[in-house]
């Protein structure tokens, strides 16, 4: 199980850093720039956790890029040693009000990852090129 952990969260911390970098919004607690970032270290050490999301501008630059990953999948369950991706305002909110949705920070172009234990380098090349895509 440490294995797994310290892979997933060395995967996670890499493509909160690749995102970020290209620009994108970003909520990883990871990151320096992430206002939870102090509270997150003290907590818990270097172990972030295997989930982040990402801002894409629209819904349609959402599932764009959801769709042009080869690695990860797109479906609703976490915990998985596969990377997992899904648009959080049409899948698991689909039936939530608009101040619900608010009120979790849903909006139509957030995607949530679930980071898995796949190759690091194997990772970052599919996402950026999905990212890159965008552009």
């Amino acid at each position: 199980l440490a294995l797994r952990l310290d892979r997933i969260n060395a995967n996670a911390l890499a493509l909160a850093r690749l995102c970020a970098e290209k620009g994108f919004d970003v909520n990883y607690p990871g990151l320096e720039a992430s206002p939870y970032h102090a509270i997150a270290k003290k907590q818990f050490g270097n172990r972030y956790g295997a989930m982040l999301t990402l801002r894409l501008g629209t819904k349609e630059r959402a599932f764009q890029f959801i769709n042009s990953l080869h690695y990860a999948l797109n479906v609703s369950n976490i915990g998985d040693a596969r990377t997992l991706v899904l648009h959080p305002a049409s899948t698991i909110f689909v039936h939530a009000s608009a101040e619900e949705k608010t009120n979790g920070g849903v909006t139509e172009d957030l995607v949530r990852i679930n980071v898995g234990i796949e190759d690091t380098d194997d990772l970052l090349e599919d996402f950026s090129t999905a990212l890159d895509a965008l552009a």
